[in-house]
């Protein structure tokens, strides 16, 4: 079985909320999970669909869809050094249109967190041929490397990252390549 592993570089803090509050924080961090393996196959899936288009095959194969489930299994972050940084609360307000004030009862507190680096691992389990593994490969490191933003709030400045796969060497064959799956 072949794994790939990926390396983050966090730009930023980020937020995977657990979904619940605690201790005066609207919006906690899993304790035990803080950058979970369905966020970054979640990412990186979305990274894919808007590179290959959201009805790409390609993307459908390395990922699970109608046809079946996805032969990889995504792990999830674990931060290199001293570990992730100490959570702390960040305020969010929404603004009422008309009068460009807060709007009563939308102050919001949620946790969030970075680190320096992180890996995660995408791991193969089902049967892969040898073509299909070199294109299933190429579709997971540059849809890896072509990845932004991570967890809540991407389009708001949170979640800011780099992506590498340490596995697979990205060169302009490699591109040019995986610009040809965009046409199939």
């Amino acid at each position: 079985m072949r794994t790939l592993t990926f390396t983050i570089k966090f730009h930023g803090p980020f937020r995977v909320s657990a979904g619940h509050g605690r201790g005066g924080v609207d919006d906690v961090l899993d304790q035990h999970d803080w950058l979970p393996a369905t966020s970054l196959k979640g990412v990186m899936r979305a990274t894919a669909k808007n590179l290959l288009g959201p009805d790409s095959d390609h993307v459908q194969e390395v990922f699970g869809g109608d046809h079946g489930p996805s032969p990889w299994r995504w792990s999830s972050a674990r931060p290199d050094g001293e570990g992730w940084f100490e959570p702390y609360p960040a305020a969010r307000i929404a603004i009422d249109e008309a009068t460009h004030t807060a709007r009563d009862d939308m102050l919001a507190f949620a946790e969030q967190t970075a680190a320096d680096r992180a890996t995660f691992t995408v791991t193969q389990f089902g049967h892969i041929d040898g073509d299909t593994m070199r294109r299933h490969e190429l579709v997971l490191a540059i849809s890896g490397q072509a990845t932004r933003s991570i967890g809540a709030l991407r389009r708001r400045g949170l979640g800011w990252v780099s992506i590498r796969c340490t596995d697979r060497h990205l060169d302009e064959d490699a591109v040019d390549e995986f610009m040809e799956l965009i046409s199939r």
